[in-house]
Parts: C-alpha cells; sequence; structure tokens
C-alpha cells in the first residue's frame, strides 16, 4: 500500500484569556445545516459525512477515494453578519471546535475566511496532521482548536455583513490519508486593553549583541523584556531584565556562542500584557574562523596560500606542516598577522606541505584553526635525456600532474577496452604498469596527464619517443593530442585517431623543429570518442636523443598459409633493410639475438615453415653507416592447417525424425564425415563416421521422436587427410503427441515420455473402442503424477467422464471431489485418491471415457502414463487378473508369454507409440525375441481368444 513515511506535527495554539460581560456573536454552525453548501471537485466516494445533508461532521477518506484521483473539496458557512459584533466593540472572532487529521505531506486542510470586498479568500487556519491511524474514518481522538484572533477593527461596512467562512481541502493530486472536523463555533469577543504582542523575532546577531523585536497588536510604545542566558542555566521568572525599550531592543553584553532566549510584555500606560516567549537565538562566535582554503601559484619554493575571511577581519596566523618530513600540526604559527593571500617562501622542490589557518580578531582574540590544506610544489627540472616507464605502483609519477576533465589510470590489466576488448598484444620495453584513459564514460575532452619539466638544451636533435595503444573495436576512436612545450608556448606535435595496428606502437617525434627557450614539458590528453570502446594508454615516455638508427615498430604477420607468411613492420627512420630472427616456438625455441635472415625488405616471406606451428619474430633496421636499431618484437603468429578443422556446429529444422546438421568449414574442403550419437540410448563417441563424404548441411534422418542426439564432423581434404573431429553438438528431437485409441494401446500426457509441464495446459482427451455396440474402453495408469498446493485446490489436475464429451458424469476420486490431483510430496490433497495402479472402465453406452487435465505451468511434473484396451461388453475386466503371464520384467533378450487360451497376437511399441515388433504365435505360450530392441520401455498389446490386454515392459 502507499503512506510509507508518516510526518507527524503537533500544534499547540496558545490564546489569551479575556474576560468579558457578553458575547455579541456565538453562533454554532449546527451539523447538519442546509444553509452550509458544499462546493469543489472530488471523488464522491471519499466523502464519510456531508454536512449540509445528514452529517454531523466534515469528514474525508483521500485513501477510499482512490490513486490517481485529485480532490479539492469546500463546507461554506452561510454569510455571518459581523456589523452588531463591531458596534459592540467585540472585533476579535474566533472559530473553534475538534479535528483529527492524518497527514501525509502535500496535502492542505484550511480554514479560509471571505473578503466581500475584494472578493477573495484568505486562510485564517491552517491544520497540521495529529493522527497516525484510521481514526480520522471514525472521528474518534479528535482535539479541540481555536483559530488565531481576526481582527475585524478595520473592516468595512461590506466586509462586515457579508462575512464567511468555510473548511477547505486540497490533495494537491495526491493520494492521501484524511480528516474529520466536528459541528465548529464562531465567536465574538471585546480585544483585551493592552493586547500581546506577537511574531517575535532576532536579527543582527553577533558575539556580543542581538536586535530583539516584535509585532504590537495594540497600541503600546512601551515595552518589557526578560532575556534569559540558556547556556548559563537560566531560566524564566516573569520578570523583566529591561523595562520601557522601544522597538526593536538591543540587547548587548552578551556571550559569544551562547544560547539565549527572550520573553516581551507590552506596556499599554495603565496596564501591561501577557508575557510573549520565549523566542530562541544563539550569539555567534567572537572571532569567526576562515574557510575555503586553496593554494596557487604553485612552484618549485613558493605558493600562494589563501582562504576565505568569516567576517571582517584583516590579519591571519598561518602554520605550515612539511609533511614530506614528517611534521606533525602543534598550534603554533610559522607566520602571524599575514594578509590573504600569504604568499609562502623557502619550500623544498617536489615537496608535501598541509597548512592551517586562523582569523586574528584583535581584541575579540584569535578563532580556532582551519585546515588542513594540502599542496606539492613543483619539481625542478630533469636533464634530458629523461623517461618515465611508470612503473609506481599504480600511482601518478613523481612530478607529473594530472589535469583536465577526467583523470589518467595507471594500470598492468584494463580497463576493459584497452587493446581489443581488455586484450593488449605487442609489447613495450618496461612491460607491466602503463597510462591508460577509460572510454567508458563518453564525456571526457581533455583527460590530461603532464611531465615534469624538462631541460633538453644538451640535446643535439631533441626527440619525444613513447609507446601508444589504441583499438575502437568497430566503433568511433577516440583521440591522442601530444603537445610539448618549448619555454614560451604549447606546441601541437601529435594526433592520433586511429587504431595501432598490432598493438603497442612506438612513435617517434622529431622535436628539431621547435625553438626551446625553456625547459620542455610534454603533455598527453585524450577526448573520449563518444562510446565507450577506445582505451588509448601510453608507455615508456622518453626525452632524448632523436636515434641515429630507430626502432621499427608495428609488427604484422599477413597472408599465412600452412608453409609461409609475409612479415612486415613500419620503419620510423630511413632504414631500407633490415634483418629478421625467426624463432619456431613450438619447437622449442628461443630468441638468440642472431637474424635468421638478413638485408631483407619489409615485407619479408617467410618459407618452409611447418603447418600448424607457433612462431615469433623479430626485426632489427639496418641504417648503414648508421648502424643497427634495437631488435624489436616478438610477434607471435601460427601458420595454418592443411586440412582445418570445422567450426560452429548447428542443428536446425529439428523434426521428430530428421534434422539438418550444419558446420562452418575453415579450409576448402567440400566433402565432411558425421558421426551421429544416440545420447539417449546410451551411445558415445567412436570416431568412426556414421555418414562419410557428406554435403553441407546434411540431412540426418530416421531419428526417434523425444530422443537425445550429439553429433560430430570432421573436414575430408582428398590428398591432404582429414581434420580432426569437431564437436559435440547437441539437440534433441521433440515429442509428437499420440492420440489414444485402442489401436496404439497407449495414453501419455501432452509432455511425452518425460512429462513435462512446462506451459499451461487445458486438453480434453476422449478415448472410445473400435465397435461401441461390443466393446468398452478401459484405461489402467502405471504412472500418475499431478501438483496441488497441498490442501484443496489442484494446480494441475485430471478429471475424468464417464462417456463421449466433458458434460458426462465424472468418475471421481475415493476419497471425494471430482479432481484427481497430488501434491509436490506425492500426498494427495484433500478428496481426491492416487490413479497409479487404478483400472479405470466405461460404463456408458458409448463405450467412451473423457479426461480433461489442466495445468499453470508453474512446475514441472512427471505427467502420467496409461495402457489402453478395447474389451469385449462381455468380458470381465482384466482388473482382477489377465488372461495371461510374462515374464521376466524388465526383459534382456527374451519375453516369455504363458496363456491358458490361445494367444492370438503380441505386438510391441515404443513410448511414441510407434510399432516396433509383431508377432502372431496362434499357441497357448510364446518366447518373443526381444535382442534387437534398444533398451527403454515399451507397451505390449496381447491378445487372447479376441481379448486384448496391454502390459508394459522395459528393455534392458
Amino acid at each position: 500500500m502507499k503512506k510509507i513515511t508518516l510526518k507527524i506535527f503537533m500544534v499547540m495554539f496558545l490564546l489569551g484569556t479575556y474576560i468579558g460581560v457578553s458575547q455579541t456573536l456565538n453562533q454554532a454552525a449546527s451539523w447538519p445545516n442546509a444553509n452550509w453548501t458544499l462546493s469543489g471537485t472530488f471523488t464522491a466516494g471519499g466523502l464519510l459525512s456531508d454536512p449540509t445533508v445528514a452529517g454531523t461532521t466534515f469528514t474525508f477518506d483521500d485513501d477510499a477515494a482512490g490513486n490517481g484521483s485529485a480532490d479539492d473539496i469546500q463546507a461554506t458557512s452561510p454569510v455571518i453578519d459581523l456589523t452588531a459584533a463591531n458596534g459592540a466593540g467585540e472585533t476579535w472572532i474566533t472559530i473553534s471546535g475538534d479535528f483529527v487529521y492524518r497527514e501525509l505531506g502535500g496535502d492542505v486542510l484550511n480554514i479560509e475566511i471571505y473578503d466581500a470586498d475584494a472578493m477573495t479568500w484568505s486562510a485564517a487556519q491552517t491544520f497540521a496532521g495529529n493522527s497516525t491511524n484510521t481514526d480520522f474514518q471514525t472521528c474518534a481522538a479528535t482535539a479541540a482548536y481555536t483559530t488565531a484572533v481576526i481582527n475585524i477593527a478595520g473592516y468595512t461596512a461590506t466586509q462586515l455583513s457579508g462575512f464567511q467562512y468555510r473548511f477547505t481541502y486540497d490533495d494537491q493530486g495526491g493520494w492521501q490519508w484524511g480528516w474529520c472536523l466536528t459541528s465548529p463555533t464562531i465567536v465574538s469577543a471585546a480585544p483585551p486593553s493592552c493586547p500581546d504582542p506577537s511574531a517575535l523575532t532576532a536579527t543582527n546577531i553577533d558575539g556580543f549583541s542581538a536586535d530583539l523585536g516584535w509585532t504590537e497588536a495594540g497600541s503600546a510604545t512601551l515595552w518589557n523584556v526578560e532575556l534569559v542566558d540558556i547556556t548559563g542555566g537560566g531560566t524564566v521568572t516573569g520578570t523583566a531584565t529591561a523595562t520601557g525599550v522601544a522597538n526593536p531592543y538591543m540587547a548587548t553584553g552578551l556571550t559569544p556562542s551562547n544560547n539565549y532566549e527572550y520573553y516581551v510584555q507590552a506596556d499599554c500606560g495603565g496596564s501591561t500584557s501577557a508575557w510573549v516567549g520565549p523566542f530562541a537565538f544563539s550569539t555567534t562566535v567572537a572571532c569567526p574562523a576562515p574557510s575555503a582554503l586553496t593554494a596557487t601559484n604553485i612552484l618549485t619554493t613558493t605558493a600562494d596560500l589563501g582562504w576565505t575571511a568569516g567576517a571582517g577581519e584583516t590579519l591571519w596566523d598561518v602554520e605550515i606542516v612539511d609533511i614530506t618530513a614528517a611534521g606533525v600540526a602543534t598550534g603554533t604559527p610559522t607566520a602571524s598577522g599575514v594578509a590573504n593571500p600569504y604568499g609562502a617562501s623557502g619550500l623544498t622542490p617536489n615537496n608535501n606541505y598541509e597548512f592551517y589557518v586562523r582569523a586574528d580578531c584583535a581584541a575579540n582574540g584569535t578563532s580556532t584553526w582551519v585546515g588542513p590544506f594540502a599542496f606539492t610544489t613543483a619539481c625542478t627540472a630533469f636533464t634530458a635525456p629523461y623517461s618515465e616507464d611508470f612503473e609506481n605502483a599504480g600511482v601518478v609519477p613523481s612530478c607529473w600532474t594530472l589535469g583536465g576533465d577526467e583523470n589518467w589510470l595507471f594500470n598492468t590489466a584494463g580497463p576493459n577496452h584497452v587493446g581489443n576488448g581488455g586484450t593488449i598484444t605487442g609489447s613495450t620495453p618496461s612491460g607491466n604498469f602503463y597510462a591508460v584513459v577509460d572510454d567508458s564514460t563518453p564525456d571526457a575532452a581533455n583527460a590530461e596527464l603532464t611531465s615534469p619539466f624538462v631541460d633538453v638544451s644538451g640535446l643535439t636533435t631533441p626527440a619525444l619517443i613513447f609507446y601508444e595503444i589504441s583499438n575502437n573495436e568497430g566503433n568511433p576512436n577516440a583521440t591522442l593530442t601530444v603537445s610539448v612545450w618549448d619555454g614560451a608556448m604549447w606546441n601541437v606535435v601529435g594526433t592520433y585517431n586511429t587504431n595501432t595496428v598490432a598493438g603497442w606502437e612506438q612513435k617517434v617525434v622529431d622535436l628539431s623543429g621547435l625553438t626551446f627557450t625553456g625547459d620542455a614539458q610534454v603533455r598527453f590528453s585524450v577526448a573520449d570518442s563518444g562510446s565507450f570502446y577506445d582505451d588509448i594508454a601510453i608507455d615508456d615516455v622518453s626525452l632524448e636523443e632523436l636515434p641515429s638508427c630507430p626502432d621499427p615498430s608495428t609488427l604484422t604477420a599477413t597472408a599465412i598459409t600452412d608453409t609461409t607468411a609475409d612479415l612486415g613492420w613500419t620503419e620510423t627512420g630511413s632504414a631500407t633493410l633490415w634483418n629478421v630472427e625467426l624463432v619456431d616456438v613450438t619447437a622449442g625455441g628461443t630468441v638468440t639475438g642472431t637474424a635468421t635472415a638478413t638485408g631483407v625488405a619489409n615485407p619479408y616471406m617467410a618459407t618452409g615453415l611447418t603447418e600448424n606451428n607457433n612462431y615469433e619474430f623479430y626485426v632489427q633496421s639496418d641504417c648503414g653507416p648508421g648502424g643497427t636499431s634495437n631488435w624489436v618484437g616478438p610477434f607471435a603468429f601460427t601458420t595454418l592447417e592443411t586440412c582445418p578443422t570445422p567450426s560452429a556446429l548447428t542443428a536446425t529444422n529439428i523434426m521428430e525424425t530428421s534434422a539438418d546438421l550444419g558446420w562452418t568449414e575453415n579450409g576448402v574442403a567440400t566433402l565432411w564425415n558425421i558421426e551421429l550419437v544416440d545420447i539417449t540410448a546410451g551411445g558415445t563417441q567412436t570416431m568412426t563416421p556414421t555418414a562419410s563424404g557428406v554435403a553441407n548441411p546434411y540431412a540426418a534422418t530416421g531419428l526417434v521422436g523425444d530422443n537425445s542426439y550429439q553429433f560430430y564432423v570432421q573436414a575430408d581434404c582428398g590428398v591432404d587427410g582429414t581434420s580432426a573431429w569437431a564437436g559435440p553438438f547437441s539437440f534433441a528431437t521433440p515429442y509428437v503427441a499420440v492420440p489414444p485409441d485402442c489401436t496404439n494401446g497407449i495414453f501419455l500426457d501432452s509432455g511425452g515420455a518425460s512429462g513435462d509441464y512446462s506451459a499451461g495446459e487445458n486438453i480434453t482427451y476422449t478415448i472410445c473402442p473400435d465397435n461401441p455396440a461390443t466393446q468398452t474402453i478401459e484405461v489402467e495408469f502405471t504412472a500418475f503424477s499431478t501438483e496441488n498446493n497441498g490442501a484443496a485446490a489442484c494446480y494441475d489436475g485430471l478429471t475424468i467422464h464417464d462417456g463421449p464429451d466433458a458434460l458426462s458424469a465424472t468418475i471421481d476420486p475415493p476419497g471425494g471431489g471430482t479432481v484427481w490431483c497430488w501434491d509436490l510430496n506425492d500426498t494427495p490433497a484433500v478428496g481426491t485418491g492416487d490413479l497409479l495402479g487404478m483400472m479405470i472402465e466405461s460404463t456408458d453406452p458409448s463405450g467412451c471415457l473423457t479426461f480433461v487435465f489442466t495445468s499453470d505451468g508453474s512446475v514441472q511434473r512427471s505427467g502420467w502414463e496409461a495402457m489402453v484396451n478395447c474389451n469385449p461388453l462381455s468380458t470381465i475386466s482384466f482388473e482382477n487378473g489377465r488372461a495371461f503371464t510374462f515374464y521376466p520384467n524388465p526383459v534382456d533378450n527374451k519375453l516369455t508369454l504363458v496363456a491358458g487360451k490361445r494367444i492370438e497376437n503380441v505386438t510391441f511399441y515404443n513410448i511414441l507409440g510407434a510399432q516396433v515388433l509383431t508377432t502372431s504365435p496362434n499357441a497357448l505360450s510364446k518366447d518373443v525375441d526381444t535382442s534387437a530392441l534398444t533398451a527403454g520401455t515399451y507397451f505390449v498389446q496381447v491378445t487372447v481368444e479376441g481379448v486384448t490386454d496391454t502390459i508394459k515392459i522395459i528393455k534392458q
């Protein structure tokens, strides 16, 4: 239900007590009262009591009005002429009664009064909830209320003669609780000679003073005040601490950070009002603390420390703590009487600091210390050659800084889309940790990672070298922008927004075109792709001399066959010849640093390879007089199989006795071998084809319904032999229901042999004899299971009718009722019985039986199976004994039948109703050879001298 949270408010109405000799107006509403009117838009079902018709209360139940209804209702008084009361000097009007209101929050219950001049309504009373249960429905546990005084002294003649009041409720479109109002009374009274002040306030509060104010209800010009020190344990005494004061009154000499209450009394000359109050307030601290600490313009030895002043103070004390040196705050300033901001100097480069600040308020002392605020001084410039490999345990390296709108991460694996879906290929010299931006939140525009300052003046030809990996996985690329600071400005030296071809890829950027007027910095900035598939990473950043023979990068292996592969790479310098080392990993080879082929072109075709073999290769640039580069690699690849194994096996168009078996060919084979395994019959793979040289797809036939199979496939590549077997792929043939009749002698539920009630069912079966004039139907249940709730109701149930349709009389369980039903624990429901082992026989002239099965599909149960016989009307039922005996059961290779009369026919059916064996002994006994039958359950129809009976056997 609704009403999750209840808000309970208690309202106290405090009115002065006045003594008068008479009341000109004292009018009870006397509900029910036809002179009152009901209006608004509301749901009638929520109005429990209508005071304009027959109700003694005005009661509304918004809960009963229903969710989704918007209720706005009013009960309005007749016109009440206040002229006489005003003429008698009784200018104070109040309305009183009793109410109970369960407020939920958002709904509004008011008393409103009418201004006949402006023709508008205004609130005179807003009710707060006073109930937490449904007592509003019976108007129990009401509480009294009286409105604040309605002063009519200034009313015009029209306002006096046209006065009305009303009760109004608005649920604000919500689903609320409700309320009850008893019949109200409106009265007039003369105002007191010295009315009480109201609406007390305390403003301009500081640590030592406050302006106390109020609203005067009469004509007083002087007032008395009692100020109570609550923190000091003071209590109200009714004795003024200041008399004859003005409004507002400035209370002085207060204590900072102290709690006070005050009361006020009007002095009307000859009389005084009642004391009104308390009104609580607290003085502020004497010296407010600063806030919002900052550290800006941070350099190697200086930083500007700032804050926001707490009030008007102009001086502060600062304590700076050296965290790197394990310093701790002492509460003793390291600098006193400073301005804001404060320029801290004499700091140590690349050092961690915290600072604290307090205000100096002169005569008012000092504030509390505020802080710490942490900052780190800048690093001194490094000298090139400089490198950073990010092996810093997953945190930002020393002297590197993060910026922009998303942080870089320092990982050894992940996020999910660094590389190809989290798979990183290639390598960097350091390996391990790398810097990466997660593209999974596609909103970064400038995720920045900035190096420290590096002095590159000693480099003849400065170069920036780093490794990048980027893979958009078929979606938009993120963008990596690389900029270099030349001492005066930032220069974009590279923009990368394409996939790196083979995983990690080295980038060599010649910086000789820049004019460095100071120390250099490098900034890497990533803009997200708009999707989340390209987590760009970098590693092994260096500022160094441009190599005389740069390393190649982006190794590849393409056009791979069983004996050859084209090996390629990206040249980052000017080399035109390269050396290659090829390593046979499958044979246990390892890299030696000695070329297996020298002076080769790019790409280089490796030949004489072994099929289905794992290799790695390394490459080295030969720059002639410039020497050789480092060896770069490994890049791994695998040669193809001569006869690849098929993949992606499928089974489609699955029918009761057939299915189309398919696969994906990974080579050039056009013929394949199939092994089909009957899992239900206990078959296993033998690696001997059950069909050879077949096409793709292959139509498997001769299957058995309601059976489980697996198949394997092998490519036939002719002179290249056959592939490995692929599989297994499992599938199952469907069960096709066999309509029950005397011919097939089998009655199974719609779930097949497995009896799977996996869906809701409502099925009717009618079984009639072949010749109703001479036969009747007999059904013997050999298995039975349905489901009930453990009491009387059936989730799955079977009703049996003695006749040709569901209108026939029922054959009822022995416990009573009409439905045969058992629960999950095989316990009969009340009034039901167990069909297992029961023989049901028609007594209807039609000889028919009708079975109605229902299932809710919530639980899979084991179903039922039964045997159907057409018995001659003159033949005694086999319920008390058969005309033959049989053994053994279970049977191995021979079933023996013995009868007192001639056995005419014996027919075997599988569980799907298909005939699998028949014989006509025409003898008193018969040994039936069952060796050709597969293991499983069979139904056997035996006809003895024209009478047919069905038995169930298990073939081992």
